[in-house]
């Protein structure tokens, strides 16, 4: 008979592929893999959906928010309880997890429920579970995909129990059977914080293999003769370092195509074109979100892509996001600030990799320079990016290690 391992999280499964590329390879090494989780929109579903589609994973929506699917009441109770729940930490700091998410306690019931032989917890709602799980007598690990406790500035934390936070996450890490996280840095930090052994590292690399998919196709690009810089992120947005890059682009001499990817922050977009130099001769496209299987592609087509991430706060500085990995797979090459997490990339792939520090005008706009006025530095950069990711950065190399993990943890005492 399969064991049993349920995996926690609160997110789509399109928002959040660490959890997709763990839940099929535990599948595919013959455990049965149940997903829990929290349904927020219908389109978004429909991905989730097709991620896993032949894999065997099973994917419950433990709280369903989608309105044709969930009364309105229940919708209007949880999103009301969340919003309160956050007042009364920033108003009176009274700390509680119901700010940290929907139906907390849903969630845990239906955690139990599942009677697993190995829990696999990701993001903060589903880590306190996971420390209420070991105290009911389950095996618990933790994927810290992010240092959650350490996650965001002070003025987005007013609201945020990071105090409750800071307590399950140093519980979890001396408590739970295996822990990883995503940089050797971030693991060194946390066990430092926690007075732990280090978690165990697991990048957020993807499958080499992906490339077998790529459409070829031009869809972003307008003129494949200039070349093209690439930046994406969940949001185009204020505090995010968009602005520098833009007045950044006021010293770069080869004319260029400028393309971010993301969801437009209100009038953003507009602010962004008046700062924007187009006198210099470069222009800029704002482009939507794509599917997670058509980024890739997307990404293909650039010569640049731009991985800039700011020292504060400590999950930040000490991350190697997505993006700097799926670079180095779609083949381009990186110009990337010098944070912690992301020096180790660099360190290993120093032709694919360059770096300059946080905000430093002239040092982006100089490696800028160096690469656009020499086509073929560009170009074997480009190279060793792509040869970084299969050599290194992907996922083949990477799952036998997570596989050997949950292994070793199912079969000790």
């Amino acid at each position: 008979m399969k064991k049993k391992i349920c995996i926690l999280t609160q997110s789509h499964l399109c928002r959040n592929p660490r959890v997709v590329k763990e839940s099929t390879a535990l599948a595919e090494a013959g455990y049965e893999v149940v997903i829990l989780t929290t349904f927020t929109f219908p389109d978004l579903l429909v991905e989730d959906l097709k991620l896993i589609e032949n894999s065997g994973v099973v994917l419950k929506g433990v709280v369903n928010m989608i309105p044709s699917e969930a009364s309105k009441w229940y919708r209007l109770k949880e999103r009301l309880v969340r919003r309160v729940s956050g007042e009364v930490i920033a108003r009176f700091h009274y700390e509680n997890v119901y700010a940290l998410g929907y139906d907390y306690g849903k969630n845990l019931s239906a955690a139990i429920r599942e009677k697993a032989e190995l829990y696999i917890c990701h993001q903060e709602v589903s880590t306190v579970i996971g420390c209420k799980l070991i105290e009911k007598g389950f095996r618990v690990a933790f994927d810290f995909e992010d240092w959650y406790s350490h996650d965001l500035l002070p003025e987005a934390n007013r609201s945020r129990p990071v105090g409750l936070l800071e307590k399950y996450e140093k519980y979890a890490l001396n408590r739970g059977v295996l822990t990883y996280t995503t940089s050797r840095a971030m693991a060194a930090a946390m066990a430092e914080f926690a007075g732990s052994v280090e978690p165990r590292v697991l990048q957020n690399v993807f499958p080499f293999t992906d490339r077998d998919h790529l459409d070829h196709r031009i869809k972003d690009r307008v003129d494949i003769a200039i070349p093209s810089i690439h930046w994406y992120s969940q949001t185009i947005g204020p505090g995010r370092g968009i602005e520098f890059l833009v007045q950044s682009l006021e010293d770069v001499e080869v004319p260029v195509e400028f393309h971010l990817r993301g969801n437009l922050f209100q009038d953003f977009g507009r602010a962004l074109t008046d700062l924007f130099p187009h006198h210099k001769g470069h222009q800029l496209y704002f482009h939507p979100l794509v599917p997670h299987r058509e980024l890739l592609s997307r990404i293909a087509e650039h010569d640049i892509g731009l991985a800039t991430e700011e020292y504060t706060p400590d999950s930040r500085n000490l991350t190697i996001t997505n993006k700097i990995l799926q670079y180095l797979q779609g083949g381009i090459a990186v110009v990337a600030t010098d944070t912690l997490g992301q020096q180790e990339v660099a360190k290993e792939a120093p032709d694919a990799v360059m770096m300059f520090k946080n905000k430093d005008r002239q040092g982006l706009s100089s490696l800028l320079n160096s690469l656009l006025k020499d086509p073929d530095r560009l170009r074997q950069a480009k190279q060793a990016a792509l040869q970084a990711a299969r050599d290194q950065f992907c996922w083949e190399h990477q799952q036998p290690w997570l596989v050997s993990w949950i292994s070793d943890v199912l079969q000790s005492k």
